[in-house]
Protein backbone atom coordinates (compact mmCIF):
# COMPACT_ATOMS: atom_id res chain seq x y z
CA UNK A 1 0.00 0.00 0.00
CA UNK A 2 2.80 2.48 0.61
CA UNK A 3 4.92 1.12 -2.54
CA UNK A 4 4.32 4.29 -4.86
CA UNK A 5 4.87 6.55 -1.51
CA UNK A 6 8.02 4.59 -0.75
CA UNK A 7 9.56 4.58 -4.23
CA UNK A 8 9.03 8.37 -4.50
CA UNK A 9 10.82 9.40 -0.98
CA UNK A 10 13.31 6.75 -2.15
CA UNK A 11 13.92 8.54 -5.44
CA UNK A 12 13.98 12.19 -3.75
CA UNK A 13 16.35 11.22 -1.04
CA UNK A 14 18.95 9.65 -3.49
CA UNK A 15 18.47 12.53 -5.48
CA UNK A 16 19.05 14.98 -2.78
CA UNK A 17 21.65 13.47 -1.38
CA UNK A 18 23.48 12.22 -4.55
CA UNK A 19 22.93 16.37 -5.46
CA UNK A 20 24.66 17.29 -2.02
CA UNK A 21 27.21 14.94 -1.71
CA UNK A 22 28.45 15.52 -5.28
CA UNK A 23 28.47 19.49 -3.92
CA UNK A 24 30.10 19.00 -1.12
CA UNK A 25 32.69 16.41 -2.18
CA UNK A 26 33.41 18.67 -5.87
CA UNK A 27 33.19 21.68 -4.75
CA UNK A 28 35.81 21.00 -1.56
CA UNK A 29 38.21 19.77 -4.37
CA UNK A 30 37.81 23.22 -6.22
CA UNK A 31 38.79 25.48 -3.05
CA UNK A 32 41.96 25.30 -0.56
CA UNK A 33 41.54 23.57 2.96
CA UNK A 34 41.45 26.32 4.68
CA UNK A 35 37.96 27.45 3.21
CA UNK A 36 36.45 23.70 3.47
CA UNK A 37 35.12 23.56 6.52
CA UNK A 38 32.63 26.74 5.69
CA UNK A 39 32.36 25.54 2.30
CA UNK A 40 30.73 22.58 3.75
CA UNK A 41 28.85 24.62 7.05
CA UNK A 42 27.65 26.86 4.20
CA UNK A 43 26.28 23.87 1.56
CA UNK A 44 24.40 21.99 4.87
CA UNK A 45 22.98 25.72 6.11
CA UNK A 46 21.69 26.13 2.38
CA UNK A 47 19.63 23.15 2.60
CA UNK A 48 18.21 23.44 5.93
CA UNK A 49 17.17 27.26 6.25
CA UNK A 50 14.14 26.39 3.76
CA UNK A 51 12.66 23.99 6.45
CA UNK A 52 12.98 27.19 8.97
CA UNK A 53 10.90 29.77 6.32
CA UNK A 54 9.03 27.33 4.21
CA UNK A 55 6.87 25.07 6.63
CA UNK A 56 3.98 27.07 7.29
CA UNK A 57 3.36 27.76 3.75
CA UNK A 58 4.23 23.65 3.04
CA UNK A 59 1.36 22.81 5.55
CA UNK A 60 -0.58 25.28 4.23
CA UNK A 61 -0.31 24.17 0.24
CA UNK A 62 -0.85 20.69 2.03
CA UNK A 63 -4.95 21.60 3.07
CA UNK A 64 -5.78 24.04 0.41
CA UNK A 65 -4.34 21.79 -3.01
CA UNK A 66 -4.00 18.30 -1.29
CA UNK A 67 -0.98 16.22 -0.40
CA UNK A 68 -0.61 13.97 -3.36
CA UNK A 69 -1.52 16.87 -5.68
CA UNK A 70 1.93 18.85 -3.79
CA UNK A 71 4.01 16.29 -3.65
CA UNK A 72 3.72 15.96 -7.80
CA UNK A 73 4.41 19.56 -8.01
CA UNK A 74 7.22 19.75 -5.96
CA UNK A 75 8.55 16.66 -7.85
CA UNK A 76 8.04 18.14 -11.28
CA UNK A 77 9.35 21.46 -10.19
CA UNK A 78 13.00 19.64 -8.99
CA UNK A 79 13.80 18.80 -12.71
CA UNK A 80 14.67 23.05 -13.25
CA UNK A 81 16.29 22.90 -9.74
CA UNK A 82 18.71 20.30 -10.65
CA UNK A 83 19.87 21.49 -14.00
CA UNK A 84 21.42 24.90 -12.27
CA UNK A 85 23.93 22.10 -10.53
CA UNK A 86 24.44 20.48 -13.76
CA UNK A 87 25.56 23.77 -15.25
CA UNK A 88 27.29 24.86 -12.49
CA UNK A 89 29.32 21.01 -12.43
CA UNK A 90 29.41 21.68 -16.78
CA UNK A 91 31.16 24.77 -16.14
CA UNK A 92 34.49 22.82 -14.60
CA UNK A 93 34.71 20.44 -17.42
CA UNK A 94 37.78 20.84 -19.15
CA UNK A 95 36.64 19.46 -22.24
CA UNK A 96 34.03 22.25 -22.55
CA UNK A 97 35.58 24.90 -20.60
CA UNK A 98 39.37 24.63 -21.00
CA UNK A 99 39.75 28.01 -19.13
CA UNK A 100 37.72 25.53 -16.09
CA UNK A 101 39.45 28.14 -13.37
CA UNK A 102 37.86 30.78 -14.41
CA UNK A 103 34.30 29.52 -13.57
CA UNK A 104 35.25 28.50 -9.74
CA UNK A 105 33.36 31.16 -7.85
CA UNK A 106 30.45 31.14 -10.47
CA UNK A 107 30.50 26.90 -10.30
CA UNK A 108 30.39 27.54 -6.51
CA UNK A 109 27.55 29.32 -6.12
CA UNK A 110 25.35 27.91 -8.69
CA UNK A 111 25.59 24.76 -7.03
CA UNK A 112 25.10 25.88 -3.37
CA UNK A 113 21.76 27.65 -4.87
CA UNK A 114 20.69 24.54 -6.83
CA UNK A 115 21.48 23.31 -2.79
CA UNK A 116 19.15 26.23 -1.32
CA UNK A 117 16.73 25.89 -3.89
CA UNK A 118 16.26 21.60 -4.08
CA UNK A 119 15.69 22.50 -0.03
CA UNK A 120 12.86 24.55 -0.59
CA UNK A 121 11.36 22.11 -2.38
CA UNK A 122 12.16 19.66 -0.18
CA UNK A 123 10.62 21.45 2.32
CA UNK A 124 7.29 22.35 0.55
CA UNK A 125 6.50 18.39 0.31
CA UNK A 126 7.41 16.93 3.45
CA UNK A 127 4.80 17.67 5.68
CA UNK A 128 2.23 16.26 2.78
CA UNK A 129 4.97 13.05 2.04
CA UNK A 130 4.36 11.96 6.10
CA UNK A 131 1.09 12.86 6.40
CA UNK A 132 0.00 10.56 3.86
CA UNK A 133 1.75 7.70 6.05
CA UNK A 134 -1.67 7.75 8.19
CA UNK A 135 -3.50 8.50 5.18
CA UNK A 136 -2.38 5.58 3.41
CA UNK A 137 -2.43 2.97 5.93
CA UNK A 138 -4.47 3.87 8.83
CA UNK A 139 -3.25 4.91 12.69
CA UNK A 140 -2.97 0.89 13.05
CA UNK A 141 -0.10 0.47 10.74
CA UNK A 142 1.84 3.87 11.85
CA UNK A 143 4.93 2.13 12.93
CA UNK A 144 5.48 -0.02 10.27
CA UNK A 145 5.02 3.03 7.84
CA UNK A 146 7.36 5.24 9.85
CA UNK A 147 9.80 3.13 10.05
CA UNK A 148 9.71 1.82 6.08
CA UNK A 149 9.72 5.60 5.35
CA UNK A 150 12.40 6.03 7.61
CA UNK A 151 14.43 2.85 6.53
CA UNK A 152 13.71 4.46 2.89
CA UNK A 153 15.11 7.68 3.47
CA UNK A 154 18.63 6.23 4.81
CA UNK A 155 18.48 4.26 2.05
CA UNK A 156 18.25 6.95 -0.43
CA UNK A 157 21.33 8.66 1.81
CA UNK A 158 23.20 5.20 1.73
CA UNK A 159 22.59 5.00 -2.48
CA UNK A 160 23.25 8.66 -2.76
CA UNK A 161 26.36 9.00 -0.85
CA UNK A 162 28.00 5.93 -2.55
CA UNK A 163 26.73 7.08 -6.03
CA UNK A 164 28.37 10.29 -4.99
CA UNK A 165 31.36 8.55 -4.60
CA UNK A 166 31.81 6.29 -7.10
CA UNK A 167 30.59 9.26 -9.44
CA UNK A 168 33.19 11.68 -8.59
CA UNK A 169 36.23 8.84 -9.14
CA UNK A 170 34.70 7.45 -11.93
CA UNK A 171 32.89 9.90 -14.42
CA UNK A 172 33.38 13.30 -15.81
CA UNK A 173 31.17 16.23 -14.66
CA UNK A 174 28.61 15.44 -17.85
CA UNK A 175 28.50 11.90 -16.71
CA UNK A 176 27.95 12.66 -12.78
CA UNK A 177 25.14 15.79 -13.31
CA UNK A 178 23.04 13.81 -16.46
CA UNK A 179 22.06 11.31 -13.03
CA UNK A 180 20.49 14.59 -11.11
CA UNK A 181 18.09 15.16 -14.01
CA UNK A 182 17.27 11.12 -14.51
CA UNK A 183 16.72 10.38 -10.60
CA UNK A 184 14.58 13.69 -10.63
CA UNK A 185 12.20 12.60 -13.84
CA UNK A 186 12.17 9.34 -12.24
CA UNK A 187 10.81 10.50 -8.67
CA UNK A 188 8.07 12.51 -10.77
CA UNK A 189 7.00 9.42 -12.58
CA UNK A 190 6.75 7.71 -9.23
CA UNK A 191 4.61 10.53 -7.49
CA UNK A 192 1.98 10.06 -10.07
CA UNK A 193 1.26 6.75 -8.84
CA UNK A 194 0.43 7.71 -5.09
CA UNK A 195 -3.06 7.59 -4.21
CA UNK A 196 -5.03 7.86 -0.49
CA UNK A 197 -8.05 9.16 1.00
CA UNK A 198 -6.55 12.54 2.56
CA UNK A 199 -7.36 14.15 5.47
CA UNK A 200 -7.26 17.73 4.65
CA UNK A 201 -9.13 19.75 7.55
CA UNK A 202 -7.92 21.79 9.97
CA UNK A 203 -7.27 25.50 11.20
CA UNK A 204 -5.15 28.19 8.83
CA UNK A 205 -2.48 28.80 10.98
CA UNK A 206 -0.34 32.00 9.56
CA UNK A 207 2.41 32.09 7.19
CA UNK A 208 4.41 34.17 8.95
CA UNK A 209 7.07 31.06 10.13
CA UNK A 210 7.67 32.79 13.72
CA UNK A 211 4.49 33.21 14.48
CA UNK A 212 3.26 29.73 12.98
CA UNK A 213 6.03 28.01 15.32
CA UNK A 214 5.13 30.03 18.27
CA UNK A 215 1.31 28.54 17.75
CA UNK A 216 2.03 25.07 16.99
CA UNK A 217 4.05 24.77 20.43
CA UNK A 218 1.16 25.66 21.73
CA UNK A 219 -1.16 23.04 20.28
CA UNK A 220 1.63 20.85 20.73
CA UNK A 221 1.47 21.44 24.59
CA UNK A 222 -1.91 20.06 24.68
CA UNK A 223 -0.83 16.72 24.31
CA UNK A 224 1.59 15.47 27.17
CA UNK A 225 5.43 15.67 26.13
CA UNK A 226 4.96 16.33 23.00
CA UNK A 227 6.85 19.00 22.43
CA UNK A 228 9.48 17.43 24.64
CA UNK A 229 9.51 14.34 21.71
CA UNK A 230 10.03 17.13 18.93
CA UNK A 231 12.92 18.67 20.45
CA UNK A 232 14.88 15.36 21.62
CA UNK A 233 14.09 13.87 18.01
CA UNK A 234 15.43 17.33 16.79
CA UNK A 235 18.56 16.14 18.42
CA UNK A 236 18.84 13.62 16.44
CA UNK A 237 18.89 15.45 13.27
CA UNK A 238 21.46 17.62 14.50
CA UNK A 239 23.66 14.29 15.56
CA UNK A 240 22.48 12.98 12.24
CA UNK A 241 23.66 16.07 10.34
CA UNK A 242 27.07 16.85 12.19
CA UNK A 243 28.25 13.60 12.00
CA UNK A 244 27.65 13.75 8.41
CA UNK A 245 29.28 17.52 7.61
CA UNK A 246 31.95 16.09 10.06
CA UNK A 247 32.58 12.82 8.24
CA UNK A 248 33.86 14.35 5.02
CA UNK A 249 36.61 16.11 6.15
CA UNK A 250 37.48 14.24 9.07
CA UNK A 251 38.15 11.24 6.27
CA UNK A 252 39.83 13.89 4.11
CA UNK A 253 42.23 15.28 6.67
CA UNK A 254 42.57 13.06 9.53
CA UNK A 255 42.53 9.62 8.03
CA UNK A 256 43.73 10.46 4.68
CA UNK A 257 41.56 9.11 2.89
CA UNK A 258 41.29 10.48 -0.96
CA UNK A 259 38.68 10.67 -3.84
CA UNK A 260 35.43 8.66 -3.04
CA UNK A 261 36.35 6.82 -0.20
CA UNK A 262 34.63 9.82 2.31
CA UNK A 263 31.41 8.68 0.45
CA UNK A 264 32.59 4.95 1.69
CA UNK A 265 32.51 5.77 5.04
CA UNK A 266 28.78 7.96 5.34
CA UNK A 267 26.96 4.57 3.54
CA UNK A 268 28.31 3.15 6.22
CA UNK A 269 26.45 5.07 8.42
CA UNK A 270 23.43 5.44 6.47
CA UNK A 271 23.63 1.45 6.08
CA UNK A 272 23.50 1.18 9.79
CA UNK A 273 20.57 3.69 10.60
CA UNK A 274 18.61 2.06 7.68
CA UNK A 275 18.60 -1.19 9.04
CA UNK A 276 18.26 0.13 12.31
CA UNK A 277 14.58 2.02 10.77
CA UNK A 278 13.89 -1.29 9.72
CA UNK A 279 13.84 -3.54 12.56
CA UNK A 280 12.62 -0.66 14.84
CA UNK A 281 9.16 -0.28 12.67
CA UNK A 282 9.09 -3.69 12.27
CA UNK A 283 9.05 -4.15 16.44
CA UNK A 284 7.60 -1.25 17.50
CA UNK A 285 4.02 -2.01 17.49
CA UNK A 286 3.16 -1.29 21.45
CA UNK A 287 2.45 2.73 22.23
CA UNK A 288 5.28 3.28 24.49
CA UNK A 289 7.08 -0.64 24.37
CA UNK A 290 9.90 0.50 22.32
CA UNK A 291 10.27 4.84 23.36
CA UNK A 292 10.78 3.25 27.14
CA UNK A 293 14.06 1.78 25.72
CA UNK A 294 15.16 4.94 23.52
CA UNK A 295 17.65 5.79 26.56
CA UNK A 296 19.07 2.55 26.15
CA UNK A 297 19.51 3.34 22.79
CA UNK A 298 21.02 6.60 23.07
CA UNK A 299 23.31 5.51 25.71
CA UNK A 300 25.20 3.02 23.08
CA UNK A 301 25.71 5.83 20.84
CA UNK A 302 27.16 7.87 23.31
CA UNK A 303 29.71 4.80 23.95
CA UNK A 304 29.84 4.39 20.10
CA UNK A 305 31.23 8.30 19.99
CA UNK A 306 33.54 8.17 22.66
CA UNK A 307 35.27 4.99 21.33
CA UNK A 308 35.70 6.71 17.91
CA UNK A 309 37.42 10.02 19.23
CA UNK A 310 39.63 7.97 21.60
CA UNK A 311 40.30 5.78 18.26
CA UNK A 312 43.53 6.67 16.48
CA UNK A 313 43.55 7.66 12.76
CA UNK A 314 45.41 4.54 11.18
CA UNK A 315 42.13 2.18 13.14
CA UNK A 316 39.92 2.48 10.08
CA UNK A 317 38.52 -1.21 10.17
CA UNK A 318 37.71 -0.39 13.97
CA UNK A 319 36.22 3.03 12.57
CA UNK A 320 33.70 1.24 10.31
CA UNK A 321 32.59 -1.09 12.56
CA UNK A 322 32.12 1.10 15.56
CA UNK A 323 30.31 3.65 13.36
CA UNK A 324 27.64 0.67 11.59
CA UNK A 325 27.06 -0.11 15.17
CA UNK A 326 26.30 3.27 16.68
CA UNK A 327 24.47 4.29 13.91
CA UNK A 328 22.35 0.91 13.84
CA UNK A 329 21.17 1.91 17.38
CA UNK A 330 20.52 5.22 15.86
CA UNK A 331 17.30 3.89 14.25
CA UNK A 332 16.15 2.53 17.33
CA UNK A 333 16.33 5.65 19.03
CA UNK A 334 14.49 7.62 16.40
CA UNK A 335 11.54 5.67 14.90
CA UNK A 336 9.85 5.30 18.47
CA UNK A 337 9.43 9.07 18.83
CA UNK A 338 8.46 9.29 15.22
CA UNK A 339 5.78 6.98 15.68
CA UNK A 340 4.61 8.93 18.77
CA UNK A 341 4.18 12.33 17.24
CA UNK A 342 1.95 10.11 14.36
CA UNK A 343 -0.05 8.03 16.99
CA UNK A 344 -0.21 11.04 19.38
CA UNK A 345 -1.76 14.02 17.46
CA UNK A 346 -5.19 14.65 15.92
CA UNK A 347 -5.71 14.11 12.32
CA UNK A 348 -6.95 17.14 11.97
CA UNK A 349 -3.64 18.44 13.48
CA UNK A 350 -1.20 16.06 12.08
CA UNK A 351 0.02 17.95 8.97
CA UNK A 352 0.67 21.30 10.89
CA UNK A 353 2.42 19.20 13.63
CA UNK A 354 4.78 17.93 10.91
CA UNK A 355 5.24 21.31 9.63
CA UNK A 356 6.17 22.61 13.08
CA UNK A 357 8.55 19.37 13.58
CA UNK A 358 10.13 20.09 10.11
CA UNK A 359 10.93 23.89 11.61
CA UNK A 360 12.34 22.82 14.90
CA UNK A 361 14.47 19.72 13.10
CA UNK A 362 15.81 22.20 11.05
CA UNK A 363 16.81 24.70 13.40
CA UNK A 364 18.78 21.94 14.81
CA UNK A 365 20.35 21.12 11.46
CA UNK A 366 21.38 24.45 10.93
CA UNK A 367 22.88 25.04 14.62
CA UNK A 368 24.76 21.89 13.74
CA UNK A 369 26.27 23.40 10.39
CA UNK A 370 27.26 26.47 13.23
CA UNK A 371 28.75 24.30 15.93
CA UNK A 372 30.38 21.98 13.81
CA UNK A 373 31.83 25.60 11.81
CA UNK A 374 32.56 26.95 15.43
CA UNK A 375 34.51 23.63 17.03
CA UNK A 376 36.58 23.29 14.04
CA UNK A 377 37.94 26.77 14.35
CA UNK A 378 39.26 26.07 17.67
CA UNK A 379 39.46 22.03 18.49
CA UNK A 380 41.05 19.23 16.23
CA UNK A 381 38.32 18.03 14.32
CA UNK A 382 38.24 14.91 16.66
CA UNK A 383 36.53 16.71 18.99
CA UNK A 384 33.35 16.62 16.92
CA UNK A 385 32.91 12.96 18.56
CA UNK A 386 33.16 13.97 21.76
CA UNK A 387 30.55 17.35 21.09
CA UNK A 388 27.98 14.57 20.00
CA UNK A 389 28.47 12.51 22.73
CA UNK A 390 27.96 14.95 25.35
CA UNK A 391 24.70 16.49 23.68
CA UNK A 392 23.12 12.98 23.15
CA UNK A 393 23.61 11.84 26.40
CA UNK A 394 22.04 15.12 27.84
CA UNK A 395 19.00 13.59 25.23
CA UNK A 396 18.83 10.12 26.12
CA UNK A 397 18.10 11.55 30.21
CA UNK A 398 15.60 14.23 28.90
CA UNK A 399 13.51 11.44 27.27
CA UNK A 400 13.32 9.93 30.46
CA UNK A 401 12.95 13.48 32.97
CA UNK A 402 10.73 15.44 29.98
CA UNK A 403 8.46 12.35 28.94
CA UNK A 404 6.00 10.79 31.10
CA UNK A 405 5.33 7.43 29.76
CA UNK A 406 8.95 6.98 29.77
CA UNK A 407 9.79 7.98 33.30
CA UNK A 408 6.72 6.18 34.69
CA UNK A 409 8.11 2.84 33.06
CA UNK A 410 11.78 3.40 34.07
CA UNK A 411 10.06 4.53 37.59
CA UNK A 412 8.14 1.10 37.78
CA UNK A 413 11.83 -0.87 36.34
CA UNK A 414 13.57 0.54 39.15
CA UNK A 415 11.24 -0.35 41.75
CA UNK A 416 11.28 -4.07 40.76
CA UNK A 417 15.01 -3.93 40.91
CA UNK A 418 15.41 -2.23 44.25
CA UNK A 419 13.22 -5.07 45.77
Amino acid sequence: MYNALYTTNFLSTLNDNYQKMIGMLVVTGWVSSEWKPMVISVAGAALVLPYIFCSPLANRAAQVFGKQKVVRVCKLLELPIVLLSVIGFLLKDPTLFPQKDFYTPLSVCLVILAIFLIGIQSAMYSPAKYGLIRDIGGIENVSKGMGGMESISFLGMLLGTALAALAVEKFSPIGYSSLLLIFAALGYVASLFIRADEINVGQRESLNPFAYMKSAHRIAGQYKGLNSIIYILSIFWWFATTIQLGLIVYCQEVMGMQGGAPGVIMCVAAVGISLGCVVSGRVGNKHYGEIARTPIYGTVMVIGLMVLFFLPPAGYTAFTVVLFLLSFAGGFFKVPMDAVIQRTVKPEELDGMLAYFNQVSFLFMLGASVTYYLLTLILPLRYVFLMMAIVLLAASVSVIICYPPVKQYWKKRCGKCKR
